[in-house]
């Protein structure tokens, strides 16, 4: 049942693209076309060729034209699933265990060695 349900969400997400709507769109090129077949003898491919790829005719139907698949693509929709799962969500119990550092002994870097300046210095590790 979990998988058909995540199934339909896939559905529902995928044919609301923008992609997958323009091909809803399939019966207004068709109508189109048939409109200026009436007009004019025109194969289907020389009607892509007006619309997609060259010169439109002056005739007056822009709107109509950009009615057709593919001519704008506006991507405004947003889509948000939440899944809820089975399992329970508890914390993890934080562990303060710190292992047991060794502490070096204080030095400071502030005042110079009084044996680097010396001819004759301790061999250093």
């Amino acid at each position: 049942m979990r998988k058909q349900i995540v199934y339909i969400f896939i559905f529902l997400i995928a044919s609301n693209s923008s992609f997958v709507q323009q091909f809803y769109k399939l019966p207004i090129l068709i109508e189109h076309f048939q409109e200026h077949k009436k007009l004019m003898d025109l194969s289907f491919i020389d009607f892509l060729s007006m619309h997609y790829w060259g010169e439109d005719l002056k005739d007056n139907d822009a709107d109509r034209d950009m009615k057709l698949p593919f001519k704008t693509i506006s991507s405004s929709s947003f889509h948000f699933v939440f899944i809820l799962d089975d399992k329970d969500l508890l914390p993890i119990p934080f562990n303060l265990e710190l292992p047991q550092l060794k502490i070096p002994t204080y030095r400071s870097n502030l005042h110079s060695d009084p044996n680097l300046l010396s001819l004759f210095r301790p061999p250093v590790a």
